[in-house]
Parts: structure tokens; sequence; C-alpha cells
């Protein structure tokens, strides 16, 4: 089971961590967690070792992921940026070469990135090691070295990318959230089952 929320800034007065406690209160009744970071940064709670989380914040908004199993996060705003400057740095040659014929690439872009992101984070690794990570082919929809993990990407409100990468126990891939306003852009290997907790 994948646990995924979001917060605007403007509508919660808290943070990744606080948002996360909320979160491991509500889904697992586990409260006064201590958060400590690794040496990269990467999020955990002090002596538990069965609920994993990993966050992002890009402009107004927050989201977060848990799991029972490592969990990797990223989410982006969608704006322009020097896609293919960035690309250049970080992407593979086939990464590049599909921007480039993008009909839609401030989403391709992003979700790219996101995905990229979201797997590095997952492992505790920093965002220079994004470019000998995961090789994404959207227009195949698959995901190179990637073997036994589940990926998902979302667009949010037409304005934010997210992207989820997590073990993948089995083959029901079960995200739940409480809010119907994410579109699923991708996801890899399979398509997982969407449950509302409203």
């Amino acid at each position: 089971m994948i646990y995924l929320k979001y917060v605007f800034n403007n509508e919660y007065n808290g943070n990744i961590e606080s948002l996360s406690k909320e979160m491991a209160n509500q889904h697992y009744n586990k409260d006064s967690l201590i958060i400590k970071r690794n040496n990269n940064g990467k999020p955990y709670f002090e002596n538990e070792d069965n609920i994993f989380f990993n966050g992002s914040h890009s402009k107004d908004l927050i989201c977060v992921g848990m799991s029972d199993s490592l969990i990797g996060l990223d989410a982006e705003f969608i704006k322009e940026r020097k896609f293919f400057d960035i690309a250049g740095e970080y992407f593979s040659f086939k990464e590049r070469k599909f921007l480039k014929s993008s009909k839609k690439l401030e989403i391709d872009f992003f979700t790219l990135w996101t995905l990229k992101e979201a797997y590095i984070k997952k492992f505790g690794k920093v965002i220079f090691d994004i470019k000998d990570s995961i090789e994404i082919d959207l227009d195949e929809r698959v995901i190179y070295n990637a073997d036994n993990l589940f990926f998902a990407t979302f667009i949010l409100d037409d304005s934010y990318i997210i992207s989820l990468c997590s073990d993948m126990k089995n083959k029901d891939v079960i995200i739940t959230t409480d809010d119907f306003n994410l579109n699923m852009l991708f996801s890899y290997p399979v398509l997982p089952q969407i449950d509302l907790s409203i």
C-alpha cells in the first residue's frame, strides 16, 4: 500500500515532516515518531523499520508518499526552464532525443525529471546521481534498470508533476489518496489501483 497526500501552503500550516507524522498517525496509528536524516539528507522515522516516507515541495505544494517499503517522491511546478541544457547534463541520449521531438515539452521534461529524482530519493542518493540512474522511454512506456520497482507519475491541476518510486512486492499496487484532482500520466510496470479515502 502506498499513501499519497498533498497540501498547499495557503491551506496548511506545516511542512513535509509534520505532514509525514500526521500520515503515520492516520494510516499506521503511530504518533510521537522522531524524524532523522541520513548522510545524504533522506528523512526517516527513528526506530521504525516498517514505515517509510519521502516528500517534496515545489512552489506552494507540499507532497508526501508513505509505504511499508522504501519510497522516493518528487514534485515539480511546471514552468519554463532551460530544458535542453538540463537534459544535456542529466538525461540519456535517447531521453534527449525524445524531448527534441516532444509536442508537450514541459510535461515530458518534468515527467522524466521527477521519475529520475523519485528513483534517486528512494535510495537516498544525491542529485548528481540522476544521470547514472534509470533510463525512461515515454514512447514505449518502459523504464530500464528498474527491476522490481514501481513508478507512477501524476499531473495535479495542470500545474504540478508528481512522481513516486517504490518497491514492488507483488503485482497489485494500491495507491491511497484523499483527493481526486490527480490525473495519472505514467505508470510502470503495472497500472495501480487508486483508492480515494475522502
